[in-house]
């Protein structure tokens, strides 16, 4: 992002910069005291905008205008402030991860025809691929409603659907997908967990929260 884009993109909307933005904002400092000086005024209106026209506003005018003069340093500060905590907040947000992403898709868009085409469970292939990762599944998961074979981002891994006490969650093992470091993601209402393990790696989806850490609590002790 150029210096150009980002002023209009901070004009617009100097509370709601999306990461590239922010980042553009904490690498120039004319673009950062530029966002600073947007806070500022859009501050300002919203100031005068809530204030009510006082009684002898005419006799009070020059009194106003000093007062402004006084208040300008503090508001630049309170502005400065905001942008910093604004950039922090942005960089900081978590952001979908595109195999974790993938994962909800899946049980949104493919899951029940998944289950509906199945061939006959077979629980040994289920445990044969989770010894492969190096994972364990005890029985503490929840009772097992479906496992079987799933295309997943043109390979194939093992996909059960679990009922635990928090409600249903999809575990799919992928021992294709290696991964570096613990990814998430959150869309339609629900949420994704992908954890690294020995042989590739297990995504966890579910739309209970509390689902999800169980269900990675358990993996990680197992």
């Amino acid at each position: 992002m150029n210096c150009l884009e980002f002023r209009r993109v901070a004009l617009a909307e100097p509370r709601r910069l999306e990461a590239e933005a922010a980042r553009h904002a904490e690498q120039c400092d004319a673009c950062k005291e530029f966002l600073v000086r947007a806070l500022e005024d859009e501050a300002r209106l919203a100031r005068a905008l809530r204030v009510r026209a006082p009684e002898g506003l005419r006799a009070r005018l020059l009194d106003r205008t000093a007062a402004a003069r006084r208040s300008r340093g503090i508001l630049a500060l309170a502005a400065s402030l905001l942008a910093a905590v604004a950039i922090a907040l942005v960089l900081a947000w978590p952001r979908n991860d595109p195999l974790a992403l993938a994962g909800i898709d899946f049980v949104v868009f493919e899951e029940a025809q998944a289950i509906l085409e199945a061939k006959p469970a077979d629980p040994g292939e289920l445990r044969r691929v989770a010894a492969q990762l190096g994972v364990a599944l005890p029985a503490q998961l929840g009772e097992l409603r479906y496992i079987g074979p799933c295309p997943f981002q043109g390979s194939t891994g093992q996909h059960a659907v679990v009922k635990t006490a928090f409600g249903k969650a999809t575990l799919m093992l992928l021992p294709d997908r290696p991964l570096a470091s613990r990814a998430v993601a959150s869309a339609h209402g629900l949420e994704a967990v992908v954890v690294p393990a020995a042989g590739g790696s297990v995504a966890i989806i579910s739309g209970s929260s509390r689902s999800l850490e169980h269900i990675e609590m358990l993996l990680k002790s197992s």
